[in-house]
Parts: structure tokens; C-alpha cells; sequence
């Protein structure tokens, strides 16, 4: 799948689009097997793996309903030195207790036994029904069926192990071009429903043969996610199991040091990487059928320019109204306005593509020419700006529109 097929997305002229996944660049295999976890017998377990010690960086949820996975992630592992992932589909061994973190704790000591791995450099993550124990007989056995299956070639069935709602796999790979030669990066991620900041209702996986410190490789990741997993919103509900994963083998044998221009061009390409797999998410939101960026200009502060790009791209008239390609400008200006209660009247613009329908305020001059208006309501990215004219900050999101496959899929499966 290409990574930058939306146009909200720019890729760096010197990142080079490949066809791979997770596997791509040098030093990782990935295996995904069925495990009779999904009553569908689909693929429902997936190995991750660096076939030698790496820097690591990681994300995780801030729902304090957290799941089992992830705190045995944030608690108990080595930070920056991860050597894999064991992950599973099919259910989120979220709120199940003892019981829960315990099973966490199995995979991980199962799969770093099965690969031969220090159980600290193990990470474990889970995505699927919340309060399902997890059937451990044929987790077991599918951890060890994922171990020996482990190929230079398994990303794809990596990635199709990993998903639950999603229609699509998020994968791919890119090449950047540094001035000691080119590195690599593979994605795969996965995420359709239950996304909203932050991080977003999603599983992501990056890895890279690029040499680089943890700490630095954490910040790279912090920043890029700010930009596009802490940017998209598909139905305002966050996750228990966000978990976004970094593994660089150095494979390569390339470096790069912060302040070079060669870590610049690097951090460009995992942040276009990261909006990619992104936007891939919000475009196969459950049931979407468009993605709006919205451009939020003249906040006051960052944190106002949030505050109001996350309370338009959760509103519900606002995304039912794009469903309906109805340009009710109206309803940004109401929900823009309810983030900024208390402050001072608010007097913004708000335009879809290059048509003027609100001025300060009220409605835009003159009558939007209709067959424009039309066009643009039509499409199935449609960028709106939305100037706040109280200072010079900013903020971007993306987010789909609400339809009634949305709400078949979340009546017909049990979360």
C-alpha cells in the first residue's frame, strides 16, 4: 500500500517510496499466524523481530483504563532497548484484571523463549474485545507456530494478523537518501475504530536499519507522532491498548547525530511515515467516507489551537454534516466557539478548499459559487481552514466523516 496517496501528505523529495513493510529494512523478520483467538480462524497472531540487539522507542495510551500489555510495557520492560513485539488480535486482554497481567506476562516470556530473547527486551501488545480473557492454550502455541515462521518476507502476514475491524492493511516502506548512503523504514499499523487522541485507537509498528541513540530515536518518534497518530480522530474514543513501537537495528551501519542534516532528512521521513499510516487510519475509519484536514490558524497559544481542532474534528454535527456533503460551516463555528467558552467573542473565517464561507464571524461575502461548492463537498479529502484571528499558533487534524456504517459496525460488534 503507498503511504502517500493522500494530499495532505508530503513526501520529501529525497525519501523514496518502496514496496516492503516492517521487514524492509535490514536486520527484522515477522511472522503472523492463526491462533484460533478470531472465531473467524483469520490470522490472529504476530511476531516482531530484530535479529540482533537494538535501540528502541515506544508510545503508549493515556486511558487510565489502561490494558494489560501496556502496563506490563510501561512497567516492567528495558526502555529503549526492545529487541521485538509479540502481539495478538482478537481481543484487548483489557479490564481483566490479575488474571490479565498475568497473561501479559506469559507472552512475553513465551515469545522471548521461542526466539531466544532476554524477556525485558520483549514487548507485548494486544487489540480486539475489552474484557475477554485470552485463550493462553492457543496463544502458546501460536506464539511458538509465529517463531518458527519468522521471514525476512513476513510482513504482510505480520500485518494481516494484527487487524480487527480494519478493511485495509496500513503498511509500507520508504528509502532516504543521507549523505553517507540511504537507510530504510518499514510501517505496518493497524486501527479503524476507536481512535482519537491520543494516542489513536491503533497499533503501530516502525522499524528502521538506521544506527541511532534511543533517547534519540524517542524523540524523533515523540515528534512525529504529535503530527499524525496525536492528530486523527475517527470517532472521538480513545483506546485502552494504543501502542506505537520504533525498533532501529542499525543494520545499515549508517548514523546519524542530532543536529546533522542527514538526522534532519531522517526525522522528515519517519514524520511523513507516521501521517502516512495516519491517514491511512482515518480513511478506513469504520464506515468513512472522507477525510477532512482541518487547518486550525491564529490561536491564541499551541495549546488553544488544540483545545479547538480536537473539539471540531469530535463533533458529531460536524461529521454527519460532511457525510451528508452538507458545507454547514455553522457547526465548526459552534464547536470552535464552545472550546473557547469564557473567552472573548469569536470572530473567525472559515474556509472549505479555496471557498470563503464565514468572515468574522458571519456568513462570507456574497453567495458561495454553488457548483464549487458542490465540487469540493464531493471530494473525498476536503481541507478547511478555520482562522481564529487571536494570535499566531496553529494546529492540524484529520478526521472522517460519521455515516450509518459507522454506526452498523459499532452496533454488531461486541466491544
Amino acid at each position: 500500500m503507498h503511504l502517500f496517496t493522500s494530499k495532505f501528505v508530503e513526501r520529501p523529495e529525497y525519501v523514496r517510496e518502496l514496496s516492503g513493510s516492517v521487514t524492509t529494512p535490514a536486520g527484522f523478520k515477522a511472522a503472523g499466524v492463526a491462533a484460533g483467538i478470531k472465531r473467524s480462524g483469520s490470522p490472529d497472531m504476530g511476531l516482531l523481530l530484530s535479529t540482533a540487539p537494538c535501540t528502541s522507542a515506544a508510545m503508549y495510551t493515556t486511558n487510565a483504563a489502561a490494558a494489560a500489555p501496556v502496563k506490563v510495557c510501561t512497567e516492567e520492560l528495558s526502555r529503549g532497548a526492545l529487541r521485538g513485539v509479540v502481539v495478538n488480535s482478537g481481543s484487548a486482554n483489557a479490564c481483566t484484571g490479575a488474571q490479565g497481567l498475568a497473561d501479559a506476562r506469559a507472552m512475553v516470556k513465551l515469545a522471548a523463549s521461542a526466539v531466544g530473547a532476554d524477556p525485558a527486551g520483549m514487548a507485548v501488545a494486544s487489540t480486539g474485545v475489552i474484557g475477554t480473557p485470552l485463550p493462553m492454550d492457543g496463544i502458546e502455541a501460536g506464539i511458538y507456530a509465529a517463531a518458527a515462521a519468522l521471514s525476512e518476507n513476513g510482513g504482510g502476514d505480520f500485518a494481516a494478523a494484527i487487524r480487527t475491524t480494519d478493511s485495509l492493511d496500513k503498511v509500507g516502506a520508504v528509502e532516504v537518501e543521507l549523505s553517507t548512503g540511504t537507510v530504510s523504514i518499514g510501517a505496518c499499523a493497524k486501527g479503524a475504530g476507536m481512535i482519537a487522541p491520543s494516542m489513536a485507537t491503533m497499533l503501530a509498528f516502525i522499524t528502521t536499519d538506521v544506527l541511532i541513540r534511543a533517547d534519540l530515536l524517542q524523540e524523533t518518534l515523540l515528534l512525529a507522532a504529535g503530527q499524525s497518530f496525536n492528530a486523527v480522530s475517527v470517532d472521538g474514543d480513545m483506546s485502552t491498548n494504543d501502542s506505537l513501537f520504533m525498533l532501529a537495528s542499525g543494520g545499515s551501519g549508517l548514523a546519524v547525530e542530532p543536529g546533522s542534516g542527514d538526522y534532519d532528512r531522517f526525522a522528515a521521513a519517519v514524520n511523513a511515515v507516521c501521517k502516512g499510516l495516519a491517514l491511512k487510519m482515518v480513511a478506513d475509519g469504520e464506515g468513512a467516507t472522507k477525510t477532512v484536514g482541518l487547518d486550525v490558524t491564529g490561536a491564541a497559544d499551541s495549546g488553544e489551537a488544540v483545545r479547538v481542532a480536537r473539539a471540531v474534528a469530535s463533533s458529531v454535527l460536524v461529521r454527519t454534516a460532511f457525510y451528508g456533503r452538507d458545507a454547514n460551516w455553522g457547526r465548526i463555528m459552534a464547536s470552535a466557539g464552545a472550546a473557547l467558552s469564557g473567552e472573548a467573542e469569536l470572530d473567525a473565517d472559515i474556509f472549505f478548499e479555496d471557498i470563503c464561507l464565514a468572515k468574522a464571524g458571519a456568513a462570507g461575502p456574497g453567495q458561495p459559487p454553488a457548483d464549487r461548492l458542490r465540487e469540493v463537498m464531493e471530494q473525498q479529502e476536503i481541507a478547511v481552514t478555520l482562522a481564529l484571528h487571536r494570535g499566531h499558533a496553529g494546529h492540524a487534524m484529520y478526521f472522517s466523516d460519521l455515516t450509518h456504517d459507522y454506526v452498523t459496525l459499532n452496533a454488531d460488534y461486541t466491544t
